[in-house]
């Protein structure tokens, strides 16, 4: 993630040792209630809803929670954050009215109350740095969690700050260190905790703890700091930005594989969040040579990465060309956005739902590259799938080099489906009727369904 020129800022980082590490307490989740009814009914009007719509405003908070399946359970409901980054209160209602139900990190001239007193005017939660001012917060209704100081993994080079500029240039690895060690990550996460153990905090790394990026850290320097980082958070988050951050629209897969390592590192039992691309505009490359960020990519990248074990989902929105903007989504981009986080937040309890143990299986055709995620909710089997496939050799491709992704028949098989079974596919307004044990359905390019099954 990226801080917009002279206008965000991380909380105070100075250690203070605090003995006490108070744990956010974890539970069971509770099935869903009236308000999540409530949310669903309003969502499923979606299509006939304007995008100037706000949704309605999010209930105060009386206890946040880790639950069994790595979900933030917000008053005994799961809630699925759907975040916003470093924006001015001032646009929390535009971007509210987009479908963003939690607005993470403050700018320099907001401090903590601040910006969960922005929130609740605007209807959604607030996730905040501590600072030197956070004890202000501490109990505050809308304030959803605590965030540590941005990418403390940051590789920089022996007294430099490190910023991405500072880090550019391919030194020899050996030569880099982290912001902030996990040592002193830890501390600041035990200080936060003494001071409010009643919200869970938050932490994003960059992309360094990635199998696929080792630029700057070996594999041995990664084994020994990130599962250490991890230690110093509740809720673990990263950015990958494929095509903003790198011009490979070949790499658009690297998300999702992301965040399955991410939830690995966090043992299987802390929610993971990733942060999505959304426009082109990067400091780091030519601007008339950086490729569209389009809004299927985001698209492609966000389901990819709940797919994969994501429990929340942040867009990072900032571009500084051709010139400086905050919130740079295109119009097309807002749309899909409204649309995404639409989804997202209606069928937020079946995403956030116990994984269903029966044996399932996608097969797409000619080989090509899909997964998906099934969960059980309310005696309806759930399954999301995807097809992942970015054309031959993709992964080989080159700086701004483009995709050729391919479509595919997909055939799902269901361990105990019966013959005859009507499938609605989320969304689509079509329906499917099942064979005995499976069912096909045609997936586009970077297309995703989502099947709703009877389980009686």
């Amino acid at each position: 993630m990226m801080y917009p020129p002279a206008t965000a800022t991380t909380p105070a980082t100075t250690p203070v040792n605090i003995p006490v590490n108070i744990p956010v307490t974890r539970r069971a989740p509770a099935p869903a209630g009236a308000r999540a009814m409530v949310a669903a009914m309003l969502f499923a009007m979606m299509p006939a809803m304007s995008f100037a719509d706000v949704p309605e405003p999010l209930v105060p908070i009386e206890s946040v929670e880790i639950g069994a399946n790595r979900e933030l359970i917000v008053n005994g409901e799961p809630f699925l954050p759907i975040m916003s980054w470093a924006q001015k209160p001032s646009r929390f209602s535009e971007i509210r009215a987009l479908g963003f139900n939690t607005f993470t990190g403050q700018q320099r001239n907001v401090n903590p109350l601040e910006q969960a007193e922005a929130a609740q005017a605007a209807g959604g939660y607030a996730v905040a740095g501590f600072g030197g001012s956070g004890e202000e917060a501490v109990g505050h209704a809308y304030l959803l969690a605590w965030i540590q100081g941005d990418e403390p993994d940051m590789p920089q080079r022996a007294g430099q700050a490190g910023t991405p500029d500072d880090i550019e240039g391919g030194e020899p690895r050996r030569r880099f260190e982290p912001k902030r060690t996990p040592a002193q990550t830890l501390e600041q996460y035990q200080a936060i905790q003494a001071a409010d153990g009643s919200r869970p905090v938050f932490v994003t790394f960059t992309g360094h703890f990635s199998r696929t990026i080792r630029s700057h850290y070996s594999a041995a320097e990664q084994a020994e700091l990130y599962p250490a980082y991890a230690r110093a958070a509740d809720v673990l988050g990263f950015d990958i930005y494929p095509i903003y951050g790198h011009g490979r629209p070949g790499w658009l897969n690297r998300p999702a594989e992301a965040v399955e390592q991410l939830v690995e590192m966090g043992d299987g039992e802390k929610p993971v969040y990733a942060w999505i691309e959304t426009s082109k505009g990067s400091r780091w490359m030519t601007y008339e040579r950086q490729p569209d960020v389009l809004p299927v990519h985001t698209r492609f990248q966000v389901w990819g990465a709940i797919i994969r074990g994501a429990t929340a989902i942040g867009y990072f929105t900032h571009a500084w060309a051709p010139s400086f903007s905050e919130f740079a989504a295109t119009d097309a981009m807002r749309e899909e956005l409204a649309r995404i986080n639409g989804q997202l937040t209606r069928l937020a309890p079946a995403i956030l739902a116990p994984p269903s143990e029966r044996q399932i299986e996608l097969r797409l055709s000619g080989g090509l590259a899909g997964h998906f995620k099934a969960t059980e909710h309310d005696d309806e089997l759930y399954i999301f799938a995807q097809n992942i496939d970015l054309g031959e050799n993709a992964d080989q491709l080159g700086q701004f080099e483009p995709i050729s992704p391919r479509a595919a028949t997909g055939t799902l098989i269901v361990e105990g489906l019966e013959a005859g079974t009507t499938i609605e596919v989320v969304d689509e307004g079509r329906t499917i009727t099942t064979e005995q044990g499976e069912f096909r359905d045609d997936f586009d390019a970077l297309a995703e369904h989502i099947y709703r099954i009877p389980l009686r």
